[in-house]
């Protein structure tokens, strides 16, 4: 049998071959060309979902940090009223239900500035803000701001510090504060019964570096290990075991993780024995100065250093100050604080207004909203620092009147011309604080016993009462020293 492919020219077999290569070619080419236009047609899809998706997910934290700052807006007349009530009353329930009202309107306040920080690290929009503070300052603070939650749970909260732990560090300050504050929270809220200790000591040293370690010692504590490892997670099924279940309570030590992770250092958590935690971290620090934190009160008992009585503890007769403001809420309030100080205090409801009434007086001190209608508060404080309204006015301490807890961490040049912030509701502590501060003293006199040392009559009756504070010792010799009471 004679194969004519075989037998034959070479030529055709070579045809027939090229034949069968150019129909595979053009079908792989084509089943190629199917494969990519429905590989981009699927990503343009993916791609289209997951960009719908995180816009949704931005939206979503949009709302919720702009949601929580209109409510602080809106609570400003109600804290005013009711610290008012507070302040003008001499009847005991009434100062009773008042001071309710306070802790209720505290742990409102709380969970909106946690609200706020949530929406704000789901955008990304924390970075690692490095400055010095002082270590001292910020612990007591961040305990004072959580002791009236553990009175009214009736639990004991003790803080115990190294004494050779450096005064003054750098760091993010305001991070920590947040982070220290949320596991004070977590650690109340969540206990039957029980007590928290807060320690901070000294791991390592090497020169400037050193390595503090800081641990929460909490008994009584509601909650399971597992649990408690899976909030250090940043699973997004996080933010539904906390929002969907509606247990908000979960959200302080998942907000206090996620900042030290922002800081560059992690939660751990140690469970002993039941319902006994040790919550602890280590910060990676440099040293300012020489300075150690020396004998800071060593425990923190029932009670809170939050004063009960809401006169201003100064007298400024003739001091005057611009209040601009949309809106009349916090004038109001900050005008009833201020009835027997002798501060002058004058309201401009728009920009416009401001800048005229400045033009035409001089002032002491000015108070301003920074989140004005078309930024014109942003325009205003501008043109007040170079001068372009009054010259006379032009290097006046400016206070910016604000319900963004973004404020204090702001590194924007508009922000750094003002010379302090009150966060709204005003607190009375805040706003005198900013008059002892920003006035000279020879326009100010503090009057009473000081305020919150009552009976002093010497620097040494000062050091006996400040409890081993040094911050307060400090202040309150320089509250002191420019009161009447003072002799040389």
């Amino acid at each position: 049998m004679k194969y004519p492919i075989l037998s034959g020219d070479i030529s055709v077999y070579i045809i027939i071959l090229s034949a069968f290569l150019l129909i595979a070619v053009n079908l792989l080419i084509a089943s190629c060309y199917i494969f990519v236009r429905y590989k981009n047609k699927y990503s343009a899809n993916l791609f289209k979902a997951r960009e719908e998706a995180r816009l949704a997910t931005e939206n979503k934290n949009l709302v919720l940090s702009n949601v929580s700052r209109l409510i602080r807006n809106r609570m400003i007349r109600v804290v005013g009223m009711n610290e008012l009530i507070f302040r003008e009353s001499t009847d005991n329930i009434t100062k009773e239900r008042t001071s309710e009202i306070r802790s209720s309107v505290d742990d409102i306040l709380a969970l909106m500035q946690g609200v706020q920080d949530y929406s704000m690290l789901e955008r990304n929009l924390f970075d690692v803000v490095a400055d010095e503070f002082d270590l001292s300052a910020l612990l007591i603070d961040s305990v004072t701001k959580t002791a009236p939650l553990y009175k009214a749970n009736d639990l004991v909260l003790d803080l115990s510090v190294d004494k050779e732990l450096p005064r003054k560090i750098y760091g993010d300050s305001y991070k920590l504060r947040r982070c220290l504050v949320y596991l004070l929270y977590f650690a109340c809220k969540k206990n039957n019964d029980g007590s928290v200790k807060l320690s901070a000591t000294q791991d390592k040293t090497d020169g400037e570096r050193r390595e503090i370690s800081f641990n929460l010692h909490v008994t009584g504590l509601d909650i399971s290990l597992s649990k408690m490892d899976y909030l250090l997670s940043y699973d997004s099924s996080v933010n539904d075991m906390i929002f969907q279940h509606n247990d908000l309570d979960l959200l302080d030590i998942h907000l206090a993780a996620r900042y030290l992770k922002i800081m560059g250092t992690e939660l751990e958590i140690a469970n002993p024995e039941k319902d006994v935690f040790d919550i602890s971290f280590t910060l990676k620090t440099k040293v300012s100065g020489s300075e150690v934190i020396g004998d800071i009160r060593s425990s923190f008992r029932k009670g809170s250093l939050r004063r009960e009585d809401f006169g201003m503890k100064f007298k400024a007769d003739g001091v005057k100050a611009l209040f601009i403001d949309e809106k009349e809420a916090s004038f109001s309030y900050v005008r009833e604080l201020l009835k027997d100080t002798g501060v002058l205090l004058d309201l401009a409801l728009t920009a416009g207004e401001g800048a005229s009434k400045l033009i035409k007086n001089e002032y002491d001190l000015i108070f301003l909203n920074d989140s004005m209608k078309n930024d014109d508060g942003v325009f205003l404080i501008d043109k007040i620092r170079d001068g372009g309204i009054s010259m006379a006015n032009s290097h006046i301490p400016c206070i910016a009147v604000t319900s963004d807890i973004k404020f204090s961490i702001s590194e924007s040049e508009s922000h750094k011309k003002y010379d302090s912030f009150l966060l709204n509701p005003i607190g009375p502590e805040e706003l005198e604080k900013v008059f002892i501060d920003l006035i000279p003293s020879s326009k100010i006199e503090v009057i009473s016993d000081i305020g919150m040392f009552p009976g002093i009559r010497s620097v040494e009756d000062i050091r006996k009462y400040s409890g081993g504070y040094e911050d307060l010792y400090e202040n309150a010799v320089k509250i002191y020293k420019r009161s009447k009471a003072y002799k040389e």
